[in-house]
């Protein structure tokens, strides 16, 4: 495994300052928590409806906003395997514009409003935020490095 850092400049390239032990567990618990994820909406399927018309809309708008940031975070993480791996290189693992959509949309914490969803999706969308929020935070360090 290579370990190269994200460039400087266009025609510079360096060591990289991912962890492969870091790296390692966040790839593990980003994966870990796509899967319980799916695995509690499936088991959970159809329930908002029995809410009112609203307060299901607004558990089902929280629900995709889960499934974006941890998609999103999962796809951050492939790409840097894919860089540590030599497929790609640094500047092809950044697309500072779908970044910058998904920051508008995923950075957004509504769901502690919504008293009526169940603690444990609560649980989940909390840490599906913990987890975009520190994948963000990289992506971004390697895109100002990359576009710097």
């Amino acid at each position: 495994m290579t370990h190269e850092h994200p460039p400087t400049s266009k025609a510079a390239s360096y060591q990289s300052n991912f962890s492969v032990v870091h790296f390692s567990r966040t790839y593990d618990e980003a994966f870990t928590l796509l899967v319980e994820a799916r695995n509690y909406l499936s088991a959970h399927r159809g329930q908002s409806r029995k809410r009112g018309n609203r307060e299901a809309v607004a558990q089902c708008v929280e629900e995709m906003r889960m499934t974006t940031r941890l998609i999103r975070a999962m796809a951050w993480l492939l790409a840097v395997r894919a860089v540590e791996e030599g497929e790609i290189p640094w500047d092809e693992a950044v697309d500072i514009d779908d970044l910058m959509v998904d920051l508008r949309v995923c950075t957004i914490n509504q769901h502690e409003e919504c008293g009526f969803i169940s603690p444990g999706l609560l649980d989940l969308m909390g840490r599906a935020h913990s987890l975009y929020m520190r994948t963000a935070r990289m992506e971004l360090q390697v895109a100002a490095r990359c576009n710097g």
